[in-house]
Formats: structure tokens, sequence, C-alpha cells
């Protein structure tokens, strides 16, 4: 089984980037219900959505190094209800260029299952065993309004599926129940 460890993009407002301040932002987030809210699709891609993705993909590149490496992010986790994840399309790559940020992401295809453990930082020190599918198809537009599609396998499927979730306003919490 394999373990991923989502974190949020709420250090990006912050002046300090400790983790313990990480784990009580996100536990007052997660308190306010915000991320079991459903996120609103995006009508325009505006300055708006733009500077988001900026600053989603800053967050994913600065935190590599942490102990809790940043894979991916989703909006709700910067407190912004709308449909725009981040991810590395190559999670053992370092590189800026690498990450992708993908508006009114879909999952079009998913084949084959197996059990993963997982945790996010949304809620702090537990960590979830769940089953996800092993290979995903993941559809959206890219921030020049372009439709993409993307394939993930084994780890870069699960993240798509846990982005997903949380732009469904669906902690992992929630998915463990339900298996």
């Amino acid at each position: 089984m394999r373990e991923l460890v989502i974190l949020p993009n709420q250090l990006l407002r912050q002046e300090s980037n400790s983790l313990e301040k990480t784990h009580s932002m996100i536990k007052e987030l997660a308190k306010d219900q915000l991320l079991r809210q459903k996120s609103n699709p995006v009508e325009k891609i505006d300055s708006m959505i733009k500077e988001l993705a900026k600053e989603m993909v800053q967050y994913i590149h600065l935190h590599q190094g942490d102990k809790l490496k940043s894979l991916s992010l989703a909006a709700p986790q910067l407190g912004e209800l709308v449909r725009v994840i981040a991810f590395r399309r190559n999670p053992r790559s370092f590189d800026e260029d690498d990450i992708q940020v993908v508006i009114n992401p879909e999952l079009v295809y998913l084949k084959g299952h197996y059990l993963v453990t997982e945790s996010c930082l949304s809620i702090p020190g537990k960590v979830f065993t769940l089953r996800r599918g092993k290979i995903v198809k993941l559809r959206g537009l890219t921030l020049n309004n372009e439709v993409r599609s993307f394939r993930g396998h084994a780890l870069l499927a699960q993240v798509f599926q846990h982005e997903i979730d949380h732009l469904n306003g669906v902690l992992i919490d929630q998915i463990e129940n339900e298996q």
C-alpha cells in the first residue's frame, strides 16, 4: 500500500510556515465545514483564478522538501470553493514546470482498484485505508482555456481521486466509512 499526504495551500497566506501552524489552521478550516462543501465550476478563467493557480503552484514548489511533501492541492484547501486543482505530473519531480493546474476537472475513466493508505492535513494525525482506482483519466481546462486529459496510474491516480473528492466536499474520513 502507498501513503499519500495532501498538504493545503493555507500557508502562503500566513507569515510562518511551521507544520504546527498548518495543523491548527486546517483544523479551523475543517471545523468551519468549508472543506465539506461542494465547489462551484469556474465560469471564466479570470485574474482571480490565475492568481489562485499561481499560489497553488508556488505552494507545491516551495514545500517540496518538507517532511510531508506536497503533491497536489485543491482550491477548497485555500478557502476557495471553485473547481481548481494543481498537481505534480511526476510525483518524484521537484521542477516547478512539472506542476499542472486543471480547472473544472472531472474523472472520465477509472480502471481496477487497490487498497491504499492516505492522510490529509485537513484531518491531522490520522491515516485511512481506502479503495482507489488504479488507473484514472482526468479531463479539464488549462489556464489557457484548452481542454486537456491526463492519465494517472497508481500514485498519480490516487492524487487525482483525492483532489476531486476535495472539490466534491468529501474528505477521506467519509470515504473510509462508506467502504
